[in-house]
């Protein structure tokens, strides 16, 4: 229907895009932005707790630099004016991404195929071994080595299984060959990792 609107979820974000963990048509990289449900759902805690308690901490630290500062030193004041600012900028990229989200539901490895949530190992041409961690987006805190799907590494090696050899794009224009090793789900490698640093 002209004018229509897409609906939109209790804070004022066009709803979630589902996938089928595919990578998604050139058309649409350009506008959407693949990540797993627990991606997303870590972004809207973010975003929630920016808008909510953060804010109102923010509100408070400049009701106390202004009340509380004393003449001619401003720059209490001028830091929380700039955490202010920083704080916007972040609001605004966590709700574009939350707005162009689409979510993937698999493969998540099981079959093989690199995408979203599984843990690839490769091989380079001097044959060291690496493993990346596929993510919508890079947890802050992670101790894993995560590549989003939006990076070259990443984008190279969605939709590959194993014996493939794939060519990771440079920033000096060169490039790098990685052949798939391995392709688990990301969840059972956690596991086998948690298993291992128990082990006597």
């Amino acid at each position: 229907m002209a004018g229509a609107h897409p609906a939109r979820d209790h804070v004022g974000m066009t709803s979630m895009h589902i996938a089928d963990g595919r990578p998604p048509p050139a058309t649409a990289s350009a506008t959407r932005v693949a990540m797993t449900q627990t991606d997303y759902e870590a972004l809207t805690r973010e975003l929630e707790h920016r808008r909510g308690a953060h804010r109102a901490e923010l509100a408070e630290r400049l009701r106390d630099a202004r009340t509380h500062g004393s003449p001619g030193d401003d720059d209490e004041l001028l830091a929380v004016l700039e955490d202010v600012a920083v704080d916007q900028v972040r609001i605004g990229q966590l709700a574009r991404l939350r707005d162009r989200a689409m979510i993937v539901r698999g493969p998540r490895g099981a079959d093989g195929i690199a995408g979203l949530g599984t843990v690839v190992r490769v091989r380079d041409a001097g044959g060291g071994t690496s493993e990346y961690e596929l993510v919508g987006r890079r947890s802050r805190d992670s101790t894993r080595n995560q590549v989003s799907t939006g990076s070259p590494v990443g984008q190279a090696l969605l939709g590959a299984s194993r014996g493939d050899t794939v060519e990771v794009a440079l920033p000096d224009g060169r490039t790098r060959a990685l052949t798939v090793v391995q392709v688990s789900p990301a969840a059972a490698v956690e596991r086998r990792r948690g298993l291992h640093e128990q082990a006597p």
